[in-house]
């Protein structure tokens, strides 16, 4: 299984994209990974959110096979422990195909990727700065991986 990562825009905080590539690198002993960034729709005074949001939609499903899994990553989407996490991206695992995890930008994602998610799932109830969910979904990867492997890390 191939992980893809698809973020809209770029990481905007250093400190937060070294910390997100800590967690890739370390990923990379389990799974081979690959980031997307989507080019961000601009948003201005008089910029329609909905269409911003079907824009950079749009973008993100170009990237994915129909066969691909896909899980969005969106605030009001289902809330998992790192045990229930891991379980599913095992169950992910055996069927071989790659898995396209998206975090969508500060509008959040478009209700077009929403529906063709395989899962939709939340970090938290609260809203989370964007590099933060970044990285916390990069943790939770690894975390999930030393879980499947019962490896210490999660202790």
């Amino acid at each position: 299984m191939k992980i893809h990562l698809i973020f809209v825009g770029k990481t905007v905080f250093p400190e937060m994209e070294a910390g997100i590539q800590r967690y890739l690198d370390r990923l990379r002993h389990y799974a081979s990974v690959e980031v997307h960034v989507v080019k961000p729709e601009k948003i201005g005074k008089r910029a329609d959110e909905e269409s911003v949001k079907v824009t950079e939609g749009q973008r993100i499903l170009k990237l994915p096979a129909p066969q691909d899994v896909l899980i969005a990553w969106d605030e009001r989407g289902r809330q998992m422990d790192s045990p229930s996490f891991a379980a599913l991206l095992g169950r992910i695992q055996e069927s071989a195909r790659d898995l396209w995890m998206v975090v969508g930008g500060p509008l959040g994602l478009s209700e077009e990727v929403r529906q063709k998610a395989n899962h939709i799932l939340a970090l938290s109830k609260m809203t989370l700065p964007h590099d933060l969910a970044r990285l916390v979904v990069a943790e939770q990867l690894y975390r999930a991986f030393t879980i499947l492997r019962g490896e210490p890390y999660h202790k």
